[in-house]
């Protein structure tokens, strides 16, 4: 089985199980909320293919994170890998959140195509739906 330590330099191809170690560590960073910490997750020229916008290079990407994530009253993040093929990770995210323009419990089920390049992030490809909670 390959690790992730063997991954990173360069000694194994990328597997599921190196995948997921990576994406694990990909989320810790997001769920401090702290935009600088996620930022080190992508590549200085990731392209971030979100639908509705197209970031390029981390310059664009910077305003974009530092406001998201700056807005959570609530987080709570998952992503499991689903497919690993060369330098690209499929992965099914879910995520719950709040925010002070959305104080009911949000969710949010997204698939992302993510293109590794040293460990981090070179291209990050979003598809996904939110919806909130039902009120009682």
């Amino acid at each position: 089985m390959t690790d992730w330590d063997s991954y990173q330099k360069g000694d194994k191809a990328l597997n599921v199980e190196a995948a997921q170690q990576w994406l694990d560590q990909v989320v810790a960073a997001c769920s401090t909320l702290d935009p600088e910490l996620i930022l080190d997750c992508f590549t200085e020229d990731a392209i971030a293919d979100l639908g509705a916008v197209v970031l390029e290079g981390k310059e664009q990407l910077r305003p974009f994170i530092r406001e998201r994530y700056a807005n959570y009253t609530y987080y709570d993040l998952k992503k499991i890998v689903r497919a690993v093929s060369g330098d690209l990770v499929v992965c099914e995210a879910r995520l719950r959140w709040k925010s002070a323009e959305q104080p009911r419990l949000q969710h949010t089920r997204a698939i992302e195509i993510l293109q590794v390049r040293d460990g981090r992030i070179a291209r990050w490809d979003n598809a996904s739906v939110s919806w909130a909670d039902a009120e009682v």
